[in-house]
């Protein structure tokens, strides 16, 4: 690398710092237009800032909370050209690996001492550098219709919307054109992406309407019904501190604390898994039919121990 492109890349990584020091979160977007780069080198400046505490959430770069990029003995300039002094040390045997390690640990003690600590969901490994990740990024920017070919051989042309994580796998959230439907397609799945020449008129408007509703990979689009639940009092607190799915509504509570609690989604799956993890605490008022699977679930499941 250049005396130039280093001094371009200490730039623009530093003013990166300075804006999340201030604002804890910022999308990636807003970096392409800040530095006039595109998302790859965004990207790949964040790959180099492994030291410091930051995250990639749907699109945003955040520091995590009960993070500081303050809390350091050195200045952000310091820490930033201690960081990349260490990426560009080449041919490192194992030895000298350790050493790096062991400084850069020092460095950082004050930047991730805090007494709050954070749980973070363990995601599956995706190379936002990879050929497919840029071509599906460049599809959607572009809004270009595509076709998508699965490890089983099954291809679907597409309109492309967003890349997203549901429980920890990342999946391509796209409007199926041979029945009008949006979908999710698993990327770690897709055998090819190809992009035609063809653009889709979708307006951004519709496609977060579409994500308002979007609480799994199960979603089914176009499919609406509403599960009614009685949550005991030892668990209401649960529900009443945070919402486990965005639809979610508090509806009634009596006065031994129990709540009444319903959820609007698009599939069984949507539900099933929070439903089945709060048991024996959490029953099923409506619709029967769900309450009817669960059971034979449980059921199974009990059968299977015998």
């Amino acid at each position: 690398m250049s005396s130039s492109s280093h001094d371009k890349l200490f730039t623009r990584a530093l003013r990166m710092l300075q804006i999340l020091s201030m604002q804890r979160r910022v999308h990636i977007d807003e970096l392409v237009e800040e530095f006039g780069v595109n998302r790859r080198t965004i990207y790949r400046d964040i790959k180099r800032l492994d030291f410091f505490p930051l995250e990639l959430q749907n699109g945003y770069i955040v520091v995590p909370d009960g993070f500081s990029i303050e809390h350091s003995n050195l200045d952000e300039d310091e820490l930033l050209v201690t960081e990349l002094a260490f990426n560009s040390i080449d041919g490192m045997d194992e030895k000298v690996r350790k050493k790096v390690d062991a400084i850069r640990a020092k460095l950082s003690t004050p930047l991730f001492f805090t007494p709050y600590g954070v749980k973070a969901q363990e995601f599956e490994h995706i190379d936002m550098d990879s050929t497919l990740l840029n071509t599906i990024e460049d599809a959607i920017a572009k809004r270009n219709v595509a076709t998508v070919k699965n490890k089983n051989g099954i291809l679907s042309v597409v309109e492309p919307y967003k890349v997203m994580a549901f429980d920890g796998f990342w999946y391509l959230l796209a409007k199926d054109r041979a029945d009008g439907k949006v979908k999710t397609y698993l990327v770690a799945s897709i055998e090819s992406f190809r992009v035609s020449l063809e653009r889709y008129t979708t307006s951004e408007i519709d496609i977060d309407k579409v994500l308002e509703n979007v609480h799994t990979a199960w979603f089914e689009d176009g499919n609406s019904f509403e599960v009614e639940v009685e949550v005991a009092s030892e668990i209401a607190h649960f529900f009443r501190l945070k919402k486990h799915l965005s639809s979610q509504k508090i509806v009634q509570e009596y006065q031994d604390g129990t709540l009444i609690v319903t959820f609007e989604v698009s599939s069984d799956e949507d539900v099933d898994n929070l439903i089945k993890a709060w048991i024996p605490h959490m029953k099923i008022l409506k619709p029967l039919r769900l309450k009817e699977k669960i059971k034979q679930d449980i059921a199974l499941y009990l059968q299977s121990l015998s």
